[in-house]
């Protein structure tokens, strides 16, 4: 019997590999590496927009190959594996932590019910109301689609300001949260709760709001009980009972509020900071959980970890120049550039270039470690 595993990476993949041998993959074109078009492990493609199309080519899948359970970690796989578990009657992630936190509306909605939030909200479907937006409130607003990611076309109103939005796409407009940006990682185990590690988040871009890179490091926040029981009741209230979580919030003074809940790991590579940091794998941990397998959530130790992405000014490129080794500290490095690109404004995080990751005993020694790889990184912009 199979693991189907909906839209991996390569690094997911070898990761359930590891756990597992018996793997199916199940993704679409777009996503689908050269690396795994050769992985020892069957391919299948579909579109996970067209829902009814994928649930027939997972039922086909099954009936050739007994699945056991279905799994994704990215974004738009989670809620199809979601659908697709309980079709086959098998292990996946639930589905109501799936379809609420994909949703915006959804996850403020349950956070309201169970007074989890003190952010004014409301829905805007610009096929009915129109794409011109006028912020009449007497506070900044956040207006995002229901269903984004990754900061697109998300934008910060003061009072009086308007911006025009994509048409026939629903969007969630909240009050703007002071305070400074983090996300907590957890995994949870039939109810329980397991906080693994706190991530600072850096912003930048155009508009504030794209992610330029997180930290984790001992001490940089200090998790209070209060804040711990906070935390563990946002994933009660979304429905989350087993595998891992990311909950975005942010601080000022002594309270948090959540910005975001998601039932999968943090994007941006979080998930390798978590292992680096505490010696604990949250992705092969949650295969583990689905396929029955005991797991036992042990950070083994608390080092510091981080990831920065490279920020350049807009422009053309003229040349690259990196550098000739990396230290072992560094365990990933990817810049995305040739001479002739060009460089816009960054406003999403699709629009970045790159990041490095480096770990260190302490925060002092991490940042110099970055700093050193990024200061033999050239890259003339014109």
């Amino acid at each position: 019997m199979s693991l189907l595993l909906l839209g991996p990476t390569d690094d997911y993949l070898r990761k359930v590999l590891a756990v597992t041998p018996a793997v199916v993959v199940l993704s679409e074109p777009e996503r689908l590496t050269p690396w795994q078009r050769s992985a020892p492990c069957p391919v299948h493609l579909g579109n996970f927009a067209q829902l009814p199309e994928l649930l027939l080519q997972a039922t086909a899948i099954a009936a050739a190959t007994p699945v056991r359970a279905v799994l994704s970690y990215t974004e738009l796989g989670v809620v199809p594996a979601a659908i697709i578990g309980q079709m086959l009657g098998v292990p996946a992630p639930l589905l109501e932590p799936s379809v609420v936190t994909r949703n915006k509306l959804l996850t403020r909605q349950a956070l309201l019910d169970n007074d989890l939030t003190r952010v004014r909200f409301l829905p805007l479907d610009t096929a009915q109301e129109g794409a011109l937006l006028h912020n009449r409130w007497a506070e900044r607003q956040v207006v995002k689609p229901e269903d984004g990611t990754g900061s697109r076309d998300v934008h910060v109103l003061a009072p009086g300001e308007s911006v025009t939005l994509h048409p026939a796409r629903r969007y969630i407009i909240e009050s703007w949260l002071d305070g400074k940006e983090f996300s907590c990682e957890t995994f949870s185990v039939k109810g329980c709760h397991h906080l693994l590690a706190i991530t600072e988040k850096w912003l930048g871009g155009d508009n504030g709001l794209v992610e330029t890179g997180h930290l984790i490091a001992p001490g940089a926040f200090d998790l209070i009980p209060e804040h711990w029981a906070y935390l563990q009741r946002c994933l009660d209230a979304i429905g989350l009972v087993d595998g891992p979580a990311h909950l975005e919030f942010k601080r000022d003074g002594d309270s948090i509020d959540i910005i975001e809940c998601h039932n999968r790991p943090g994007g941006d590579r979080i998930w390798q900071l978590v292992e680096l940091a505490t010696g604990f794998d949250m992705v092969s941990a949650h295969a583990r959980l689905l396929l029955d397998e005991p797991v036992v959530v042990e950070p083994a130790r608390r080092d510091c970890a981080a990831i920065k992405f490279f920020e350049y000014a807009p422009g053309t490129v003229q040349s690259v120049r990196l550098p000739a080794s990396l230290p072992t500290h560094v365990h990933w490095f990817e810049l995305n550039l040739k001479p002739d690109d060009r460089i816009k404004p960054l406003a999403d995080s699709f629009q970045r270039h790159g990041s490095l990751i480096a770990s260190a005993p302490d925060t002092q020694q991490l940042h110099e470690r970055l700093r050193q790889v990024i200061d033999h990184i050239e890259v003339i912009v014109v």
